[in-house]
């Protein structure tokens, strides 16, 4: 407790001025998108495979976008990177492993 002057940290504690919104803006994706929905148990399906996305993701659009691999896709939520997936492969996801600990989803893409 030193570096909060021997306080604990209920007595540090503000509420946040910032005000959320009543409701999220609508994720938006751009048209050459392949836009999946995850399902309740953070799974998707593409090309008759089905992908786990992950829990944290259910209810929530996400994108496919190809990369300059031939048969690789990328798979993002807003501007996030989740995953990559090899079509080329029988393979499960091969996750990213440098997501950031917090995901916006304030700003679509």
């Amino acid at each position: 407790h030193e570096a909060i002057g021997m306080k604990v940290p209920v007595e540090r504690y503000q509420p946040s001025r910032r005000a959320l919104p009543e409701r999220l803006p609508a994720i938006e994706y751009e048209p050459e998108d392949v836009v999946r929905w995850v399902d309740q148990n953070g799974w998707i399906s593409y090309r008759g495979r089905r992908r786990k996305i992950g829990k944290a993701f259910r209810g929530t659009p996400v994108a496919l976008r190809p990369t300059q691999i031939d048969g690789r896709l990328d798979i993002f939520f807003c501007h996030q990177k989740l995953a990559s997936l090899d079509l080329t492969e029988q393979t499960e996801l091969k996750p990213v492993h440098n997501v950031p600990e917090r995901v916006s989803t304030m700003s679509p893409v």
